[in-house]
């Protein structure tokens, strides 16, 4: 009986793992989309290549292109949590 029980979870565990990187290839693949902001069927940046002219969303609600940040000064975009 424990065996069984053990052997049921163990095939639970391992078709889990393969539908999850199933999953994975097709996203890089570009097949499916991870969310519905994943826009790389527009292509990905490289090192050194310049942003795109995007509209990003401000704490006030409004939102600001980087083409207007751009023409005064440089601008860095950092993605992620700075704390």
């Amino acid at each position: 009986m424990t065996s069984r029980i053990v052997g049921g979870l163990l095939l639970v565990v391992v078709l889990g793992a393969a539908g999850f990187f199933g999953y994975m290839a097709l996203v890089k693949k570009g097949i499916l989309r991870y969310n519905p902001w994943d826009r790389r069927e527009a292509g990905t940046l490289k090192a050194g290549d310049p942003a795109p002219d995007l509209a990003l969303p401000r704490y006030a609600g409004d939102s600001v292109r980087l083409s207007s940040l751009w023409e005064k000064k440089p601008v860095m975009l950092v993605f992620g949590s700075c704390t």
